[in-house]
């Protein structure tokens, strides 16, 4: 079981590609001490994921966590517990993604797939990870000594509805970003007392399965900003996540490259 001199302890969902492996990378190099569960919704075919979990066996522990289920979810936390009874970071990152269409023509079970995943996804993994994250903080018998907890949400600049791009809509993905974006805001005014940091995160556009292929794959829409690396947004990532506080950082729509939070 951990103690407060160890760790941080980490969870970070949809790590078996692209930002999410980064992301696990990202941490170690940042903080080699740190212990950090890896959630893919199918660990056997997590090649490379798998592959940086035998290079690093003391840090990193594959778990099962598929997004839309909220018992996989519950399991998840349940391998956790078997090494730690905190949580000091959960990044809620696991995401799929929609492309451009016609909203008068639009497939509706899209939204609701989308929303399962994007919205209601960090959702069960709040819930599922409070106990370990936040209520570790609040009961009497919590350590002074631990960090501030901190919930992240991978979030999309497409979600926010102050800087809506209108040359670029994709409805069933902003849609889903946009709910979760209120998501995150309203566990922040709620987590007060355990002194968290919640914040919905831009990671910019990268280069993905998900996403883009090239830096100028959508040099032909106006204003969209060139693509980075999954390496380059997870290393701007956790180095937000690192030296976030509430009081500066909480509660706030952040993202890449950006020294000013994003308009909700």
């Amino acid at each position: 079981m951990s103690s407060t001199q160890q760790g941080p302890f980490v969870l970070v969902s949809g790590a078996n590609r692209g930002i999410g492996l980064n992301l696990v990378s990202a941490f170690l190099e940042k903080t080699p001490s740190a212990i950090i569960f890896a959630g893919a919704r199918d660990p056997t075919k997590a090649t490379e994921l798998n592959e940086l979990a035998k290079k690093h066996p003391n840090n990193i522990h594959v778990i099962k966590l598929v997004a839309d289920d909220a018992e996989s979810n519950k399991a998840a936390v349940e391998d956790v517990k078997k090494v730690t009874d905190r949580l000091d970071v959960v990044i809620a990152n696991a995401g799929i993604g929609s492309g451009p269409s016609e909203v008068h023509t639009d497939d509706i079970s899209l939204y609701k797939s989308t929303f399962e995943v994007n919205t209601l996804g960090p959702l069960h993994l709040y819930q599922a990870t409070y106990p370990l994250l936040i209520a570790s903080r609040t009961s009497g018998t919590a350590s002074k000594d631990l960090p501030a907890p901190k919930f992240f949400i991978t979030s999309s600049g497409l979600g926010s509805l102050g800087a809506f791009f209108s040359t670029f809509i994709l409805t069933p993905y902003g849609t889903s970003k946009a709910a979760v974006n209120y998501v995150a805001l309203a566990i922040h005014h709620q987590t007060e007392d355990a002194g968290a940091v919640v914040i919905p995160y831009h990671p910019g556009l990268v280069m993905t399965d998900m996403g883009p292929k090239e830096a100028d794959s959508f040099s032909h829409i106006p204003n969209m900003p060139r693509a980075i690396t999954a390496e380059q947004s997870a290393k701007d990532y956790v180095d937000l996540v690192d030296r976030s506080t509430r009081a500066e950082h909480g509660g706030k729509f952040w993202g890449q490259g950006s020294s000013e939070p994003y308009p909700w």
